[in-house]
């Protein structure tokens, strides 16, 4: 009868246990969705046809291209805070060549710097790999690189949803004590936070302040802003067809696909502003539906930023006075770019 007992209270222990392990989405008789887990595989691109990026420039998908080599900031415009960007000529910094960019927000001083350079013609898929190094002992940033598109005359503005004919921009944000890298996106169908449905207080247009950013953060990533090295990303955007949520988005840390966003996948849950993958908000996963960008055929992406912005509040936070973050090896393509590599391939 004791070990009848025995068996009977470690049974009932192992259906406790059960059940505090599984998530709420199996509880509720829902299947839970495989975290995506990005590509473990360096993906070589177009750079591995130029030693260095040496002559990338004039490979026909390369748009446009710079190592700061040359000091002065031709084919940029819109440049915040000049005094707080300069060109670095250190070689225990620079990525490759002699130089590099680096940009500084100074604490109690200023928010940071940015650029922008824009095309000549847009297009309907772009990319974009650049190198970054974030200072041993600086911040995180508030927001870091735009890729995006808006029409002339029109500005965007934080906290509000873009019309559909006026512009749609996402930003790569780099890792946090908290996640990884992510996508921090603005389009005209994008969701609100104000509501668990993705809808606004006051709809349509909500009060103001009803939409910021949706974020998409890819699962298994690390956390922790990676320091004093160089780091290499790339991010993708796909316009889609007027009237169809075929638009994807897609980006690369060191050459290893991290995340891809597009009609079917991956599979998750809508919640607020965030589309989830994995974890308790997860509950019913479905596929990606893709993104509907744009409502005019004319609005076409034609232009990136480099962004360094640490708000006033967020410096508060910060170790140092001045916070620091290096650029080097810029590349716009119509096709994936891919990290540098030192001996160019026979691809022809």
């Amino acid at each position: 009868m004791r070990h009848k007992k025995s068996e009977t209270i470690l049974i009932a222990l192992f259906f406790v246990i059960l059940q505090w392990t599984i998530s709420p989405a199996v509880l509720c008789g829902q299947q839970q969705a495989k975290p995506d887990k990005g590509s473990s595989e360096v993906e070589l691109g177009l750079a591995a046809k130029y030693t260095g990026d040496k002559g990338i420039e004039k490979d026909s998908a390369v748009l446009f291209a710079t190592g700061f080599e040359k000091e002065g900031l031709d084919g940029w415009w819109d440049i915040r805070n000049r005094d707080g960007i300069r060109f670095v000529d250190d070689n225990s910094i620079v990525h490759s060549g002699s130089k590099c960019l680096q940009m500084t927000a100074v604490k109690g001083k200023d928010v940071g710097s940015d650029m922008k350079h824009t095309l000549s013609e847009g297009v309907d898929q772009l990319y974009m790999r650049f190198y970054c190094r974030f200072h041993k002992d600086t911040l995180g940033p508030h927001h870091f690189i735009i890729m995006g598109t808006h029409i002339p005359g029109w500005w965007p503005n934080a906290g509000r949803c873009p019309p559909g004919d006026k512009g749609f921009w996402t930003n790569i944000e780099p890792p946090t004590d908290k996640r990884g890298w992510e996508f921090y996106t603005y389009w005209h169908k994008m969701r609100s936070w104000n509501n668990p449905d993705g809808t606004p207080n006051n709809p349509p247009d909500g009060d103001g302040r009803s939409f910021y950013g949706n974020t998409f953060v890819p699962d298994n990533q690390p956390t922790g802003l990676p320091r004093d090295r160089w780091i290499c990303v790339e991010i993708m955007m796909k316009t889609n067809t007027i009237g169809k949520s075929d638009g994807e988005q897609a980006f690369w840390i060191d050459g290893k696909k991290m995340g891809h966003w597009k009609p079917g996948e991956p599979v998750g849950t809508w919640m607020r502003a965030t589309f989830h993958t994995s974890g308790y908000w997860n509950t019913d996963p479905k596929p990606f539906e893709g993104y509907d960008w744009r409502s005019d055929p004319n609005l076409k992406l034609n232009h990136i930023i480099l962004q360094w912005y640490i708000s006033k509040e967020h410096s508060e936070k910060a170790k140092v006075d001045e916070n620091i973050v290096y650029y080097d090896d810029i590349v716009l393509a119509t096709e994936y770019i891919g990290p540098q590599v030192k001996t160019a391939s026979n691809k022809p």
